[in-house]
């Protein structure tokens, strides 16, 4: 069970339901909505520490057996990169997306995308040399626009072992 918080304010639930089942044959549930806490903000960057969001995420009680997805639209960072679209952090089994630098007329597409991409890392998927397949390494939103909603054959057969 994927438990999915989103930003206040946001309300992707049913794309990220239906992107999860369809894909990595995971049911969701409709978690709380939460602020972005105010120490998130690099003033210096103008830009929100992702991992600061995760420990807010962290916070709620819920089922251990749950995976966590976050899902808000600030724009975030990781050390060494410019921005991300997202993050995993599969031994605390909670990912987060932000559709910040997503807009654009595949807004949702590219949501759907990002959302299976991150809880694939849950899921103990690495990244893919696949340009097609959705556990790539999207750098630009190109690279997400380019690749598929879904997992290639390789991926999909790790899913299943």
């Amino acid at each position: 069970m994927i438990a999915v918080y989103q930003q206040k304010g946001l309300d992707f639930f049913n794309l990220i339901a239906q992107s999860l089942e369809y894909c990595l044959n995971s049911t969701s549930r409709r978690a709380d909505d939460f602020e972005i806490p105010d120490e998130a903000y690099n003033s210096l960057r103008k830009q929100y520490n992702p991992e600061c969001i995760v420990k807010e995420i962290a916070k709620f009680k819920g089922s251990l057996e749950d995976f966590r997805l976050g899902v808000i639209d600030v724009d975030i960072y990781a050390h060494g990169l410019n921005f991300i679209f997202g993050l995993a952090h599969p031994l605390r089994r909670i990912a987060l997306i932000s559709a910040y630098r997503l807009s654009g007329p595949q807004l949702l597409e590219r949501i759907a995308k990002e959302v299976v991409h991150e809880t694939g890392h849950l899921f103990g998927l690495s990244h893919c040399a696949d340009s097609l397949c959705v556990m790539y390494f999207s750098n630009t939103v190109a690279d997400t626009d380019n690749k598929s909603k879904n997992l290639c054959r390789q991926c999909r057969r790790k899913i299943e072992a």
